[in-house]
């Protein structure tokens, strides 16, 4: 056999061109054919929902009238609230909300007494894809009784639920419970856009109505016996006592509801390094009532301690409100300065917030000074101070004290000896101090300036 010498292979750089394109060829054809897939099985199991969505409203149309209604709920009838349903392998949860509606044709409470003149039923259907994101399909129908409208007994119950600026919270769920009626109530129902629920027909009760309020990133509402018992055993008078619902009345009850926030309480030196291990109490958050002599009786109370890594104690997803922290006394340490001057510390809702508290050792030379006005004793945010040695040679000049009037060194890795200086403060329309300080360990001077 012969072969042509003069026939030409392929180059190297025709060869990866070839790879390359035949690469681009295939992974364009993997993407497709994957999505493809997706949206066929995502399609599969909406028609799937649609399916049971239609034959859940089919049998709630076959019920009579008066057993159209949630098990334990108003009205009350012979749908479950919540139930999870396997179709093919894939699981679906399945809500069905019932309600009567006072039409405001024939006149809205207390003009029109019969307030449940029909019902509206809606049913969602909800999964996930296979992405693990929620899907749902929905359906609201309208239920009218047969004949003349007829009371159903009860009275208007309203609930609006809202944050502490006033505006409503949308989408929480309304978990209401009260075995005291016959039948017994245990349901849940969710506030509309503007914060508001609407109940034209709950039966009567004098204190017993429980209601618990819960949304996603939101803090829990919930009403409870009057008298309660706090984390002491002391009893309190609490801020949402149980509801009730008296006839021929509108009964409205309005809660606050927050979303959370995070506190963190952090202590380090004068030189930003994390000093960990001590000891504080906290208490705070949620007002949920008053006792016996007036006092606040909050949702929070903890003994803990800072991380001896970190430096911090994080309470995550908390309510938001006035909290007290105090720190216990530290045989190392002295509590210098802190973030927040005054207590109590304010959290307000959706934010993160870092009470810093300032430590110097007392067993290591440096200088704490606190500047104070003479008249008022109230801090000097704005003054400076200079240190100078025994020989005259500056040590620093004019560091600005924090906004509580205090001021530290050494805050660099810079030591301080011990020994005799002379500081210098000063501050705009005072008059300007200077007095000899030993320096011996931690030491403290409280500076107070004249004004002009």
């Amino acid at each position: 056999m012969k072969f042509d010498k003069n026939k030409k292979g392929f180059s190297l750089v025709e060869v990866l061109i070839v790879m390359f394109i035949a690469a681009v060829i295939f992974t364009s054809f993997y993407t497709v054919s994957t999505v493809g897939t997706r949206y066929i099985i995502e399609s599969k199991n909406r028609l799937a929902a649609v399916a049971i969505l239609n034959e859940k409203m089919e049998i709630i149309r076959n019920l009579k009238y008066d057993d159209v209604g949630i098990v334990s709920g108003i009205p009350n009838g012979k749908i479950v609230q919540d139930e999870d349903v396997n179709e093919n392998g894939k699981f679906f949860q399945v809500h069905t909300y019932i309600q009567y509606e006072d039409d405001d044709l024939d006149g809205v409470f207390p003009s029109d007494l019969i307030s449940n003149d029909y019902k509206t039923v809606k049913v969602t259907i909800s999964w996930k894809d296979s992405a693990g994101s929620a899907q749902k399909v929905d359906a609201v129908s309208r239920f009218v009784p047969p004949g003349l409208e007829t009371s159903a007994g009860g009275a208007p119950l309203a609930i609006n639920v809202k944050g502490s600026d006033g505006l409503g919270v949308n989408q929480a769920s309304v978990h209401i419970i009260n075995s005291a009626v016959s039948p017994a109530l245990n349901f849940t129902v969710q506030t509309d856009n503007t914060g508001h629920i609407m109940i034209p027909a709950a039966p009567e009760s004098l204190g017993g109505y429980q209601i618990t309020v819960t949304k996603n990133g939101y803090e829990t509402v919930t009403t409870q016996d009057s008298p309660s018992v706090d984390y002491l055993g002391a009893n309190y008078t609490p801020t949402y006592t149980k509801a009730s619902v008296l006839l021929n009345t509108l009964n409205m009850y309005d809660y606050i509801q927050d979303k959370l926030s995070s506190l963190t309480i952090k202590t380090t030196d004068y030189q930003n390094n994390p000093v960990g291990n001590f000891t504080f109490k906290i208490s705070g958050g949620k007002v949920l009532g008053r006792d016996i002599s007036n006092v606040n009786v909050f949702n929070l109370h903890d003994t803990s301690l800072t991380d001896v890594t970190s430096g911090e104690k994080v309470y995550s997803d908390i309510s938001p409100g006035n909290y007290n922290i105090a720190l216990d006394a530290n045989a190392q340490y002295e509590f210098a300065d802190y973030s927040v001057p005054t207590m109590p510390v304010v959290l307000t809702p959706d934010t993160n917030l870092v009470y810093e508290v300032k430590v110097a050792d007392k067993n290591v030379n440096g200088l704490l000074i606190n500047v104070l006005d003479s008249d008022t004793n109230a801090s000097i945010m704005d003054a400076k101070f200079s240190l100078v040695d025994s020989v005259g040679a500056s040590i620093f000049t004019e560091k600005t004290v924090s906004a509580q009037g205090v001021g530290y060194y050494p805050d660099s890795t810079t030591a301080l000896l011990g020994g005799t200086y002379t500081l210098k403060v000063e501050a705009v329309n005072y008059i300007t101090q200077e007095i000899p300080v030993t320096i011996d360990k931690l030491t403290k001077q409280e500076i107070k300036l004249v004004k002009i």
